[in-house]
């Protein structure tokens, strides 16, 4: 295996990795979004309330909540890190930049929301956000390189 081949093995192991960490995050805000009942779970006081940012009126975007959203997108980003194993992607990839560009940015928006309008953040919301700079990161070394 030639250096050309295993430098974006990485990148592509990196990526499924956090994919597989972000959708089963994404998947329980899902699952907290529709709940009727507050979670205790999650809930840490005024400074951490999943359930305040969750079921504010911030959570939905166009009527979809949000959780959707990004599950859906890291579902995209999954497919996308996995097939890079076996086909080359390198003029799909300045494409999966942009995409994950917008959903930082969307992500940094909602940061945003949290700390400035709600007061309060949502643990499992600042995961993924993390996990989204991280691919971010990821996506524009890859696109560099490729």
């Amino acid at each position: 295996m030639t250096s050309k081949m295993k430098f974006p093995r990485k990148h592509y192991t990196l990526l499924t990795i956090l994919n597989l960490l972000a959708i089963p995050i994404t998947a329980f805000l899902i699952y907290l979004h529709f709940r009727p009942e507050a979670s205790a779970f999650c809930n840490f006081g005024a400074g951490l309330d999943c359930d305040k940012v969750n079921k504010s009126i911030y959570s939905t975007f166009l009527g979809i909540p949000v959780a959707i959203m990004g599950c859906t997108a890291y579902i995209i980003l999954l497919i996308f890190s996995i097939r890079g194993f076996f086909r080359d992607q390198k003029r799909l990839i300045p494409y999966a930049t942009l995409f994950v560009a917008a959903g930082t940015a969307f992500a940094l928006y909602l940061t945003y929301v949290e700390a400035f309008i709600l007061h309060t953040f949502c643990l499992f919301c600042v995961l993924q956000q993390i996990i989204i700079l991280i691919e971010l990161g990821t996506f524009i070394h890859l696109n560099k390189k490729s």
